[in-house]
C-alpha cells in the first residue's frame, strides 16, 4: 500500500476557477486522494506502511497532464527533415524508421519518450504504437509507472500502407487481441490497450469496419488520426466518395470511445458530428505548424461540444514531448483563425481533465477525495517565472511562464515517479553514448529498406 502527504501546497483541482486551496495538505493512499487539510495530516502519520512526503510550501498540485496523442516509437526519430507535408514525412522519414525498429530500438525510444512525459508532468498517455514488437512498449510502461493506453498500429492497405509495414486484417486485429490478453488491466489497471487503425488512406474498409467493432465488443478506447492535412482528405475522398469523417463514422469509428488526433480540417458538419456521436479531438498544434497541416479550429469544436484534448503527436513532428508548450500553442493559435485567445484556466482543463475523460479514465476527477493520485507539483521559484499571478490566480502563468523546468514532481497511482532533483528519472531515461548510438544504427537500417 503506497502511502503519500503533500505538505501545504497549493491545490489547483481545476472542476471551477474558484478551487483553489492555499497552503493545504494532501494525503493519498493506495492510489487514491484520501484526504485534505489537519485530517491528511493526522491520517499520513497513522502507524503502518512509511508514508512518503513531498514538501508542497509554495508550490501548485495540480491533476497530472495528460498526453492525449503521442507516438513513443518515433522518439527516436526525433529531428525529421524540414519542410515535408504529412504524406511525403510519413513515407521517406517515419515509415522507414519504424520498419527499422526491432525490441531493443523500440525499447529506448519508448524509454526515451516516457522519461521526457514524466518529468514534464504527464500521468497518462495515449500512445500510438507501429505494427511490431509492442510488448516493448508495455514493458517500458510498466517499469515507468505512468498510466498507460496504447499497443500495435493498423495498417493493411496496399495502396496506403508501405509493404514494410503492412499486415493483414486479421493478424492485425489477433495481434491486438493478444495484446489485451496479456497487458490490459494490469498494473492496477494502469495498462491498457487501445485499438489503433492508423489512418483511413493505410487501412482498407474491411479493417476499419473491423477495428471498429473489436473497440465496441471490448469497450476499448479506438485511437485514429483524420483530418489532419488536405491531401490526407482528398485520397480518401477518392477512395470513398465521402468526406474523412463521415466515411469513418459510416464504418462505425466514430463513438464515445473514439479519440480522433487533429481534425484540423474538419468543417462545420464534421464539428456537429463528433459532437453528436461523442467523439473526442486530440489537439497537437506544434506538430500541425511543423508539419504546415494548418490550425485546428478549438473554438468551433468546444462550441459545438467536441471535447478537446492535448498532445504533442510524435517526437519528429514536434521535437519536444512538451505539454506546456502545446498548452501556450493552443491558447494562442486561435487568433491566426480569427478567435480571442483561448483562457488558460481552459487550455489547463484541456490538457487534464479533457485528457483524462477522453482516454475513459473515469472516476473522481481533480483534487477532491476519492480522485486517483495521480498529480503534477509546480515550482514556480524556478526559472523565470515570478512575479506570476499578481495576486489572482496562477493559471496564465502556468500556461504561458512555465516549462518542464517548473516540474518538481510527479505522481502516477499515488507513487512519486519523477522528482527533479533526479534527471535520469530513476534511470528510465538512457544515457545519451546509447541513445546517439542506437540512433546511428537505425539510420543505416532504413538505408537498406
Amino acid at each position: 500500500m503506497s502511502r503519500l502527504l503533500i505538505e501545504s501546497g497549493n491545490l489547483l483541482g481545476l472542476s471551477a476557477r474558484e478551487d483553489i486551496r492555499l497552503a493545504t495538505d494532501l494525503y493519498c493512499e493506495n492510489g487514491a486522494i484520501v484526504a485534505h487539510g489537519e485530517e491528511a495530516r493526522t491520517l499520513a502519520r497513522r502507524p503502518g506502511e512509511p508514508t512518503e512526503t513531498l514538501v508542497g510550501k509554495g508550490r501548485w498540485v495540480l491533476p497530472g497532464f495528460v498526453q492525449a496523442h503521442l507516438h513513443l516509437c518515433q522518439t527516436i526519430l526525433r529531428g525529421a527533415p524540414e519542410g515535408l507535408p504529412l504524406m511525403p514525412w510519413l513515407q521517406r522519414h517515419v515509415w522507414p524508421g519504424e520498419a527499422a525498429l526491432d525490441f531493443e530500438t523500440l525499447t529506448l525510444s519508448a524509454r526515451l519518450g516516457l522519461a521526457e512525459c514524466l518529468s514534464s508532468g504527464v500521468t497518462a498517455v495515449l500512445d500510438m504504437g507501429t505494427v511490431r514488437h509492442s510488448d516493448a512498449l508495455f514493458r517500458v510502461a510498466t517499469r515507468s509507472g505512468i498510466r498507460y493506453t496504447g499497443g500495435n498500429v493498423l495498417m493493411d492497405d496496399p495502396n496506403g500502407a508501405p509493404a514494410s509495414l503492412r499486415t493483414s486484417a486479421d493478424a492485425g486485429l489477433a495481434e491486438t487481441e493478444r495484446l489485451l490478453g496479456i497487458w490490459h488491466g494490469r498494473d492496477r489497471g494502469r495498462l491498457r490497450v487501445a485499438v489503433q487503425p492508423r489512418f483511413a488512406v493505410s487501412c482498407t474498409e474491411d479493417l476499419l469496419r473491423r477495428a471498429a467493432e473489436l473497440s465496441a465488443e471490448k469497450s476499448l478506447t479506438l485511437h485514429t488520426h483524420a483530418s489532419e492535412n488536405r491531401a490526407e482528405i482528398e485520397l480518401v475522398r477518392l477512395r470513398s466518395g465521402r468526406g474523412n469523417l463521415r466515411y469513418l463514422d459510416d464504418l462505425g469509428l466514430l463513438t464515445p470511445r473514439a479519440v480522433i488526433a487533429h481534425a484540423v480540417h474538419a468543417g462545420p458538419e464534421d464539428w456537429s458530428l463528433l459532437a453528436e456521436r461523442g467523439a473526442s479531438v486530440a489537439h497537437c498544434p506544434g506538430s500541425n505548424l511543423r508539419l504546415s497541416s494548418g490550425v485546428c479550429p478549438v473554438p468551433d469544436l468546444r462550441r459545438c461540444g467536441v471535447r478537446v484534448a492535448l498532445g504533442s503527436d510524435g517526437a519528429p513532428s514536434n521535437d519536444r514531448l512538451d505539454l506546456f508548450r502545446e498548452m501556450r500553442l493552443a491558447a494562442l493559435l486561435p487568433v491566426a483563425r480569427g478567435d480571442p485567445a483561448l483562457p488558460a484556466f481552459d487550455v489547463l482543463r484541456m490538457a487534464t481533465h479533457e485528457g483524462a475523460a477522453a482516454l475513459g479514465l473515469e472516476g473522481t476527477t481533480g483534487l477532491a477525495v476519492g480522485s486517483r493520485a495521480d498529480l503534477v507539483l509546480l515550482d514556480p521559484d524556478v526559472g523565470y517565472t515570478l512575479p506570476g499571478d499578481w495576486g489572482e490566480d496562477p493559471y496564465a502563468s502556468i500556461v504561458f511562464s512555465m516549462g518542464p523546468a517548473n516540474v518538481a514532481a510527479t505522481v502516477v497511482d499515488g507513487v512519486v515517479r519523477y522528482r527533479a532533483k533526479d534527471p535520469a528519472v530513476g534511470g528510465l531515461k538512457p544515457p545519451p553514448d546509447e541513445v546517439r548510438t542506437a540512433a546511428k544504427v537505425l539510420r543505416a537500417r532504413m538505408k537498406m529498406l
